[in-house]
């Protein structure tokens, strides 16, 4: 759930460029056709991201008429699948809705929207569902995503699993109202360990510097202990950074982070996904971002425009990028 500036970078009035952003290649994307290959080119900014002309591309509807945010999109051989919060009054009525794309331009609502909704009464997300994270491997859609009981004020994490992308089975609760607050979930899962890295944000602790920005790991999807969650520090940084999306590639990690109340992100990197190093302090922020490798030095941006502060009326939104995302990284330097 966003109540503020999230990680990652929003549109130059001036010149519709973005600074860079984090990114994953989720498993089975197939190859392309030519011609829709030639098509995502021609839209492309060259040195910076390009908003797509035909924005917005989710606008909210019936039972999320109140915004549309917090997106998560993988891409299963030709179908995108993006996954989003939205309600119908405010954050009270949040579920996850579900729309689909063959070429990442024009997207259809499923007709089962919502497709994850609140608990039962007396269940730990009876109070609201929000900040979808998926991932596809294993022949399932994985999802990791927040929600809480009414009447306690915690933020909590569940996981869900569908064979489709549509119909998910929740698995439960992960984390513990006791010990943890927890929002802004983003899940790397690093092949080559086999570990799950769980980012989130501790809305629970206070403004306690970097110790709101934790992460907690685990060897499979659910076997996460909070209790043993460690703060993120950001060497070369001020306090008080969040809503993170890390990757990595090679050796390197990566990491792109906004900040409570300040329009602004920032870019780290890691040799262990743990100890960080700023990079780039001063990024343009954006509200909400999530970036996806269609092709080789082709990416996809959806994000949420710049001014939802209150969140109200939110929608979705595309801007492309043909490059190298090194170069975007010395962008607001």
């Amino acid at each position: 759930m966003r109540y503020a500036v999230i990680t990652i970078l929003l549109l130059s009035t001036a010149s519709n460029c973005f600074p860079e952003v984090s990114v994953e290649t989720p498993a089975e994307s197939s190859v392309p056709s030519p011609a829709l290959l030639a098509k995502w080119k021609s839209l492309a900014g060259k040195s910076c991201w390009k908003e797509y002309p035909g924005n917005p591309i989710i606008r909210p509807g019936d039972w999320d008429s109140w915004a549309v945010m917090s997106m998560s999109v993988v891409k299963t051989g030709n179908t995108f699948h993006l996954y989003y919060e939205g309600g119908a009054t405010g954050v009270s009525d949040l579920q996850i809705g579900h729309v689909t794309s063959t070429d990442g331009l024009n997207w259809v609502k499923d007709p089962q929207n919502p497709v994850l909704g609140p608990g039962k009464p007396g269940e730990w997300d009876d109070g609201g569902v929000w900040d979808p994270y998926v991932i596809y491997e294993d022949g399932l859609f994985k999802m990791w995503y927040g929600g809480e009981r009414i009447g306690h004020k915690s933020f909590q994490c569940g996981y869900a699993v569908s064979t489709d992308g549509r119909n998910f089975v929740k698995k439960g609760k992960l984390s513990n109202f006791d010990k943890e607050n927890i929002a802004d979930i983003h899940v790397f899962h690093d092949k080559d360990s086999g570990r799950y890295y769980l980012y989130y944000w501790n809305w629970g602790r206070g403004f306690d510097g970097a110790e709101r920005l934790r992460l907690v790991t685990s060897d499979n999807e659910t076997g996460f202990d909070f209790e043993k969650s460690v703060p993120i520090h950001i060497e070369g940084e001020e306090p008080w950074h969040q809503y993170t999306q890390v990757f990595r590639e090679a050796d390197t990690w990566y990491m792109f982070y906004g900040y409570e109340k300040k329009a602004r992100a920032g870019y780290a990197t890691s040799s262990d996904g743990l100890h960080w190093k700023a990079q780039n302090t001063n990024l343009p922020g954006t509200e909400d971002a999530e970036v996806l490798k269609v092709a080789e030095n082709l990416y996809f941006m959806f994000y949420c425009p710049e001014g939802f502060q209150d969140e109200a009326k939110c929608d979705i939104r595309l801007a492309i990028y043909n490059g190298d995302l090194d170069d975007l990284s010395k962008i607001g330097k």
